[in-house]
């Protein structure tokens, strides 16, 4: 299941977000070597989870962005590569602005919600993958995004969700909910985030997955016979073992998932649900301190967790050869020496190339994150606008859930009410 992104704008982030970062490694396009622009233009609005202008500490990164960058550069030395960043929220209408003025980007790379949203908007446009394209993606990752033989969006990177949890605290991570209450009734602080995109998972165990996907892709308004009764039955069945989860002394909730990331560092927490693209953060933080692992299921089933999904979508106002220029760096961005740098530079993103091996046997990071993303589901939206609405509904009613305004069944009636 691929993340959505269900959540409003997070609050601006300065040392973690590995989208920025990807962002500013591929500015170094425009300031690699050389002193002029070549006559091919390439300009690229990138999604991040920051404000523009948040500073974050690339290191190493950098340099390495920028050899990737470069090396594009050797194969097709008269581009220059111009990037835009906005944070989310802001990319969706600053390109329908500059796109009502032919201004648009040849390319952009976002969330997957962001790219469903410009394709119906009609603010991108379809294109043909060559075969050679075809042999760089999984079927699975493009299998959302084909119109026939077209396809309106090409995956980029896989930022899968897992469990990081402190050595000195738990020496065996959890692999089942029932084994994390436990853990937690022994003193284990854990911290569990209420954005559905982030929370999906819990549903695993109590069999409330594809309740929980009917009603974010249903009808504008879902109603008591919108569900089937035993869709209704799990949902209830999950919000209660939500609410039982919030009254457990060592269980707290937060609908920012970076206030997790950081009392995990600060020694505060000692297990947390999180997205792969704070590993890196926490790495420079904890050290060796820091424990990754897959996030507990049911006892016979692991986790259904949604991997967050990167997407290049192609600009509507291209000439024909920026349109040429775009496809070409896509595929570059695509090829198996680019995937496993970037697999490499930025932990925690996974390749889509399945021509590209992931070091599992040697490192436990890369086999936790491989085995999230096997057990991911891939997500249809056909409703992107409604599905975020419903999203935020949805956390609306676990919040007051968690904080014990509402009980499940209470909380389940208000989900399903007509909206005043």
């Amino acid at each position: 299941m691929t993340t959505h992104g269900f959540r409003r704008s997070p609050r601006p982030v300065k040392g973690w977000s590995r989208l920025a970062a990807l962002a500013l490694l591929l500015s170094c396009g425009g300031c690699g070597g050389g002193g002029g622009f070549g006559p091919d233009n390439l300009y690229i609005s990138v999604e991040t989870s920051t404000n523009s202008g948040g500073s974050v500490e690339l290191g190493a990164n950098r340099t390495i962005g920028r050899r990737l960058i470069e090396k594009f550069r050797t194969l097709n030395p008269d581009v220059a590569v111009h990037v835009s960043h906005f944070p989310v929220g802001e990319l969706l209408p600053a390109t329908r602005f500059r796109d009502s003025r032919g201004l648009g980007p040849d390319l952009i790379v976002s969330r997957v919600i962001t790219a469903l949203q410009l394709h119906q908007q009609g603010l991108s446009s379809d294109v043909s993958l060559k075969q050679e394209g075809l042999d760089r993606l999984q079927p699975r990752f493009l299998r959302s995004f084909r119109k026939g033989s077209r396809v309106f969006a090409v995956p980029f990177l896989a930022q899968p969700q897992v469990a990081c949890y402190d050595r000195r605290r738990l020496k065996n991570p959890p692999r089942s909910l029932d084994e994390l209450l436990a853990l937690s009734a022994r003193g284990l602080r854990v911290g569990l985030p209420l954005g559905v995109g982030e929370i999906y998972w819990t549903t695993t165990a109590q069999g409330a997955g594809q309740a929980v996907a009917r009603l974010l892709d249903g009808p504008p308004q879902p109603t008591p016979t919108t569900l089937s009764a035993a869709d209704r039955e799990a949902l209830e069945r999950w919000i209660a073992w939500l609410h039982n989860a919030s009254l457990q002394q060592n269980i707290s909730f937060s609908d920012d998932p970076l206030d997790l990331v950081e009392q995990l560092q600060r020694g505060e927490r000692d297990w947390i649900s999180c997205t792969s693209l704070w590993i890196d953060g926490l790495r420079q933080r904890m050290g060796p301190h820091l424990g990754v692992s897959v996030l507990p299921g049911a006892a016979e089933a692991p986790a259904t967790p949604i991997t967050r999904l990167l997407v290049w979508s192609f600009g509507r106002h291209s000439s024909a050869r920026q349109r040429q220029v775009a496809e070409r760096f896509v595929a570059f961005s695509l090829n198996e020496v680019t995937q496993k740098q970037l697999m490499e530079v930025v932990p925690g993103n996974l390749p889509v190339n399945p021509n590209v091996l992931i070091p599992t046997r040697s490192s436990a990071l890369m086999a936790a994150l491989s085995s999230s993303l096997d057990h991911s589901l891939m997500f249809d939206l056909r409703d992107p606008d409604g599905a975020i609405a419903r999203g935020m509904r949805l956390e609306a009613v676990l919040k007051k859930v968690v904080q014990g305004e509402l009980l499940p069944a209470p909380a389940l009636a208000q989900l399903l009410a007509p909206t005043p």
